[in-house]
């Protein structure tokens, strides 16, 4: 038997090589997914050839770190083969990683495969290639114990690389371990299979190659194996690092170019509207604010004009937002078309635009507003439709006006809003009287904005009745504004502002919430007959998580959904029917009372209505007001009433005011009624004593009277 020694500085060598390679091919696949298709490629030719010659270079290193008392030499055609199939076997394994992302389990299987078999073929191919006067011995179990070692450590290094690659706070600490376990199964493959053999010259055993000499003339020597490995493996690191380096520095590069990108955009959407690419209300109080010092120190005047287009929201309405999001940007188009480049155009939002014009006099500012005026009233043509639309404009003057941002936009806003009120389509000069006109407008938003939090809604209870009987079986929770100036304000005073400034939200919440609260309390009372009925506005109706606000009320006040009554007028109902049919289906199923309030003054169709899972029909007022004997309100309201019960709905009367009209909507079939000839509209203070007025009424009659079905 030969003596074997083994240079432990060769043999850190191999693993330094194994390592650097394994990581060299594990970071040139870890660039394929966010690299074009091209260069894709060659990092998955890369990576695979990167490992494959890292693991061939290894493992002739680690031969040249055994030491025998003997020249060797190697077979070149089996030394190539050797090259070829680690080479082979570690780029498919590469390639098969990186083609989805995660990395499936058969992928990882597969892969695994072919990168052991790559490792184990090109180790005993290797050892096969060595030539001289031995004999080598094989220890079968160290040989299947390689082979076992290099299946689970190229399978763990692949899933450290691979699996987890999509945790990008520690992808480089996973390559890292990834390269190291990679490296390591490498080494240890080769040599727990370099401790399987035994090498000796007695001439027996299995003799790998013929004739020494022979052969020894045909081979490769150490000193010129170890010139092919050493160039090799410097050439193809050294190659792969400058072009690692030349990509980092293009990826930088990229890096830096999107980023400057990325702030001009950023910078862009804090500065301008994003629709029309005009000023955004940010930009414009810059500019307004440095246009305002200037003036003050040049003693210069400027103008500042606010523009709204009129009947934009029937155009959302008829047409959709998409077709409102062309003519806002075919208006700007527009209106920059009437200015020079000293004046500055802002869009504020919605349909708003102001407009600030510097160093100006009065005479260029009348003639720039007429031109826009009129350019705006010709149509737009979007998308095959004709649309007619105007613009309505205010201006304020510095310092005529004010001598502050804050004053020069209330007077501009305050004669755009006289315009305006006296009926669009037109411009006006701000003037002292406007603000009297407009009845301190923005000063009664401002109250309405903060009314909620001051406590100053209130919820007003209309009793409705039985009919014919007359008796007592519910109310409508009616929303009612204690102005500290104005005092008690009727819904019609300001429903359509908080309606247009999104406040209904949170204040229709606080309705929901009260109402429920106020039935609960009237049910410790006593009085569980009782039913309200509260109104939906289109925005709250059209609230992702309407229903949810719902029942968590009714939970939370331990009301059964039978006392409660959810009013939503015809247009809103059928504006979405497919979502109105689900929605109000998931209230009728817990027992609430669907009714269709205002009948008769939006779509009025019954066929239409027919899919609403609605079982109450609210006939609107004016139909009341007029209606009498033979008269054309008779014939309607009838038909309206026969067509209800037919759809098994019951009918609800409102605005009674006269014995005449009670009488002659009792006759009609009306189920429920209420108005001022029954009872106005109270505070939560005087239900109270109706209610015991009323105790002998709240009776059974009426529990059943409010579940049968009109005949």
């Amino acid at each position: 038997m030969l003596y074997v020694s083994w240079d432990p500085i060769l043999i850190g060598i191999s693993f330094l090589v194994a390592f650097i390679a394994s990581f060299v091919a594990l970071d040139s696949a870890g660039k394929v997914m966010s690299s074009e298709p091209r260069i894709a490629l060659f990092w998955r030719i890369a990576g695979g050839a990167t490992l494959g010659m890292g693991i061939w270079s290894m493992h002739f290193v680690g031969m040249l770190a055994m030491k025998i008392p003997m020249m060797m030499h190697y077979d070149l055609p089996l030394t190539l083969l050797s090259f070829l199939i680690a080479l082979l076997a570690a780029t498919l394994a590469i390639n098969i990683s990186v083609s989805s992302n995660p990395l499936p389990k058969k992928h990882l299987l597969l892969a695994t495969l072919l990168l052991s078999t790559g490792i184990v073929a090109m180790h005993y191919l290797g050892m096969a290639a060595m030539m001289g006067f031995v004999t080598i011995y094989w220890n079968i179990a160290r040989v299947l114990l390689s082979i076992v070692i290099a299946f689970f450590s190229a399978g763990a290094a692949l899933w450290l690389a691979f699996s987890l690659r999509q945790n990008t706070h520690s992808v480089f600490i996973n390559r890292v371990f990834a390269a190291f376990v990679m490296g390591m199964s490498i080494c240890a493959v080769h040599y727990t299979g370099m401790s399987g053999a035994t090498f000796s010259n007695d001439g027996s055993g299995i003799i790998v190659r013929g004739h020494a000499l022979h052969l020894m003339s045909a081979g490769v020597g150490e000193l010129g194996l170890s010139l092919w490995v050493a160039t090799t493996t410097l050439v193809i690191f050294g190659i792969m690092l400058f072009i690692s380096m030349i990509d980092s520095q293009l990826r930088t590069s990229r890096l830096t170019n999107s980023l400057r990108q990325l702030n001009q955009q950023l910078e862009k959407q804090a500065y301008y509207d994003a629709l029309t690419g005009l000023a955004n209300r940010i930009q414009l109080d810059i500019l307004l604010e440095n246009c305002l010092n200037r003036a003050k120190e040049e003693q210069t005047t400027f103008a500042l004009i606010y523009m709204d287009l009129d009947r934009f929201k029937l155009v959302n309405d008829a047409w959709g937002h998409h077709i409102g999001d062309r003519l806002l940007v075919a208006v700007a188009t527009r209106l920059s078309a009437c200015l020079s480049q000293k004046m500055l155009l802002a869009r504020l939002g919605g349909d708003e635009f102001t407009l600030l014009v510097p160093d100006t006099s009065e005479a260029e500012v009348e003639t720039l507003i007429r031109r826009m005026v009129t350019t705006i009233q010709h149509p737009f043509y979007e998308l095959s439709h004709v649309i007619n639309v105007s613009l309505s404009a205010g201006v304020s003057y510095f310092p005529e006006h004010g001598e502050t941002a804050h004053e020069l936009k209330l007077k501009a806003d305050t004669a755009m809003y006289s315009v305006k009120q006296e009926g669009r389509n037109g411009w006006a000069v701000y003037h002292t009287a406007m603000a009297q006109k407009t009845a301190e407008a923005p000063l009664f938003l401002q109250d309405l904005s903060q009314a909620l939090s001051r406590n100053q809604f209130e919820l007003w209870y209309q009793p409705q009745y039985t009919a014919p009987g007359h008796t007592l079986c519910g109310f409508e929770a009616l929303l009612r504004w204690r102005h500290p100036q104005h005092g008690i304000l009727l819904p019609g005073v300001f429903l359509p502002l908080l309606e247009k400034t999104g406040l209904i939200v949170s204040v229709g919440h606080w309705v929901i919430d009260t109402a429920c609260r106020q039935l609960h309390h009237w049910n410790n009372q006593g009085f569980t007959q009782l039913k309200l009925a509260i109104n939906l506005s289109p925005t709250q109706f059209e609230q992702h998580d309407i229903y949810d606000l719902i029942t968590d009320s009714l939970a939370r006040y331990h009301i059964n959904p039978t006392q409660l009554t959810l009013e939503v007028t015809e247009n809103t109902a059928l504006k979405n029917i497919d979502r109105s049919v689900k929605l109000l289906n998931q209230f009728s199923q817990l027992g609430i009372t669907v009714a269709i309030d205002d009948f008769g003054t939006g779509y009025s169709n019954m066929l239409m209505l027919k899919k609403l899972p609605a079982t109450e029909l609210k006939i609107d007022k004016s139909f009341v007001k007029d209606i009498r004997d033979n008269s054309r309100n008779v014939k309607i309201v009838s038909t309206i009433i026969d067509i209800a019960h037919s759809m098994n709905m019951h009918v609800v009367a409102e605005g009674i005011e006269t014995q005449e009209q009670h009488a002659l909507l009792t006759h009609l079939g009306c189920s429920y009624m209420q108005g001022f000839l029954f009872a106005r509209p109270l505070p939560v203070e005087k239900i109270s004593a109706l209610l015991h007025q009323k105790t002998f009424a709240l009776s059974l009659e009426c529990s059943e009277s409010s579940q049968k079905k009109p005949a």
